[in-house]
């Protein structure tokens, strides 16, 4: 509505207002390239001025688009690192006038019927889709959407299509952060806990690690390899089966939940991080400032934004772009110690 008056604000108003064409306000309201930003930003000035927002369903009837783009999500919302990476999704597809719906992950009790995932999307006629946190055994349940005319970008898994793309981190480079930096301090005996194969960051890490060990000459003994979750519970079970050991490694790299349940379960039987085992996490989540962990940081926020432009240039070029490789860092906090 206009500030005063009874008369509905049009886009005449906005054009005239702004001084530029209704068809500048037009491709400014749906997103077109070409528009001068100086242009663009007078034209959402003068929208916000006059709280001028289009009817999203007449919109997306005039140009056959729904301005919804489908998040799928393996874990739950509150998985502390995607907890992370939605933000910089919904800030980035918000800016462009669209709003994310939230899938159910796709099992028949949630739905009713085994609805796969292109029918998911072709149900909610969504423009576009987001997948997060998916592991290679459901690689056939995605040879549909693959294959489909639906724009699809997935976070850390590297599938392709005509239409598909990825944004990952560079986990290989990873896990030679973390080697590197033990190696540093003295370290030359390391166990690895981290979640199974299954997983792509979890499978470039462990390759990571191994290839560093084997490069420093350092020992990585099967014993002290455990990989299966990333949950703070699997990390007591690593801390219960380190305990059967004759030998422990002098240092552990683990995804920072486990690196989290390592530490607490540590702290309960007596023993100190990194007095009795220095750990290097990976992720650097929320918390692990709180445990005082030093970690591998992704750029998790900035992966969500990376997840959301590539998609969105899918949608405009209807055609896929070239997958997004993220940089990592070390982040050297107080939970390793040199051997002396």
């Amino acid at each position: 509505m206009a500030k005063q008056g009874t008369r509905a604000t049009t886009i005449d108003d906005i054009a005239k207002k702004a001084n530029v064409s209704k068809a500048t306000v037009s491709k400014v309201i749906n997103g077109y390239s070409g528009i001068n930003e100086k242009t663009r930003q007078a034209v959402l000035k003068v929208m916000r001025e006059y709280n001028y927002w289009p009817n999203t369903t007449a919109r997306s009837l005039s140009m056959q688009q729904s301005y919804l783009v489908g998040l799928f999500m393996a874990s739950e919302l509150n998985n502390s690192f995607f907890r992370e990476v939605i933000p910089g999704i919904e800030k980035t597809l918000g800016a462009q006038g669209y709003d994310i719906l939230y899938f159910a992950d796709k099992r028949p009790g949630n739905t009713g019927v085994s609805f796969g995932y292109l029918e998911k999307c072709r149900d909610r006629r969504v423009d576009g889709a987001i997948f997060l946190s998916y592991i290679r055994d459901e690689l056939a349940e995605f040879e549909p959407i693959l294959a489909s005319d639906i724009p699809t970008v997935f976070v850390d898994m590297t599938l392709e299509g005509p239409l598909t793309s990825y944004v990952i981190s560079d986990n290989y480079k990873s896990a030679k952060l973390a080697v590197e930096y033990l190696h540093s301090l003295g370290h030359r005996k390391i166990g690895y806990a981290d979640g199974g194969t299954k997983s792509v960051p979890a499978e470039k890490r462990y390759q990571g690690l191994m290839d560093t060990v084997r490069d420093l000459g350092m020992e990585c003994r099967p014993e002290w390899i455990f990989q299966y979750s990333f949950d703070e519970e699997y990390g007591y079970d690593v801390v219960n089966k380190l305990q059967q050991l004759d030998e422990w490694p002098t240092a552990v790299v683990a995804q920072d939940n486990v690196a989290i349940g390592m530490i607490r379960a540590l702290r309960e039987i007596g023993k100190s991080v990194p007095d009795d085992l220095s750990i290097v996490g990976f992720d650097d989540i929320e918390i692990s400032s709180h445990y005082n962990l030093t970690t591998v940081r992704q750029q998790k926020y900035e992966m969500g934004v990376a997840a959301s432009k590539l998609l969105m240039k899918i949608i405009l070029n209807h055609k896929a772009s070239k997958p997004k490789l993220m940089d990592t860092e070390l982040i050297i906090r107080g939970s390793c110690k040199p051997i002396t």
